[in-house]
Order: C-alpha cells, then structure tokens, then sequence
C-alpha cells in the first residue's frame, strides 16, 4: 500500500492519481491530514509512505516517526514533501526519512523511489530504501 498524507486535499488527490496511474497494482491510500494517515497506517502498514512536512496536528515528522515506531522491523519508505527547502534541510539531517523531494515535485524521481520500493517488496527483501 502507498500512503499519501497531506492535509491539501487538491495536492493529495492529484499526487494519488499520478502514484496510482503509474503504479496500477498497488493500492494508494490518501489521508487529508497526518492524524487521519497515522489512523490509515495504525491499520494496514505502508510500503511506502509520502508525507507532506508540514501538517496541522500532526506533522510529516511526527507522522514519521510514528511510523517507524509502529512498524521498527519493516518501516515503509519515508518520503518527505515540502515546498519548504529550508525544512526539507533540517529534516534531512534526523535520520527519519529515506528521501526528500521538494514542491512541486519532479514526478520521474518520485516514481523512481517508489519503484524501487515496491519491487523490493515485491521480490520479498527489505533491506533497500
């Protein structure tokens, strides 16, 4: 499953198409907000989750980290999404996430990371980001 969270629903469902378009086997999973992504993910873990950085209630971060605390034998890939670049830099710094893109996001690099993913997961190995 991917998980989009982003609390701009106009951003969310246009990147779930695009995700989904490009990936037709996989199941995209949209929550409009980092509390309603961390209940979707409480039930079904992500192979890979793409997190819009700054949220009300709870942050990209904070969704993040839950994440990983959730699932610490098979954390999904944690992409970080901001228009922000300065907060994308300090965020990269934590060790929290796998990637980083900034807004807009250049689509190709985004489907490369998420490729990548989803055919490790495929494949039955968990040791790639």
């Amino acid at each position: 499953m991917i998980l989009i969270a982003d609390n701009d629903p106009d951003s969310a469902d246009v990147l779930g198409l695009i995700v989904g378009m490009r990936f037709p086997e996989s199941e995209v999973v949209v929550g409009y907000g980092g509390q309603e992504a961390l209940d979707i993910a409480s039930r079904q873990r992500p192979d890979v989750a793409l997190l819009d950085m700054e949220m009300p209630e709870v942050s990209g971060e904070a969704l993040a980290r839950a994440l990983r605390a959730m699932y610490p034998d098979k954390a999904p890939l944690l992409i970080a999404l901001s228009g922000n670049t300065a907060l994308l830099e300090l965020v990269s710094s934590n060790g929290i996430f796998d990637q980083f893109l900034s807004k807009p996001i250049e689509v190709s690099t985004l489907m490369r990371f998420v490729g990548k993913r989803l055919a490790v997961t495929e494949s039955g190995s968990s040791n790639a980001p």
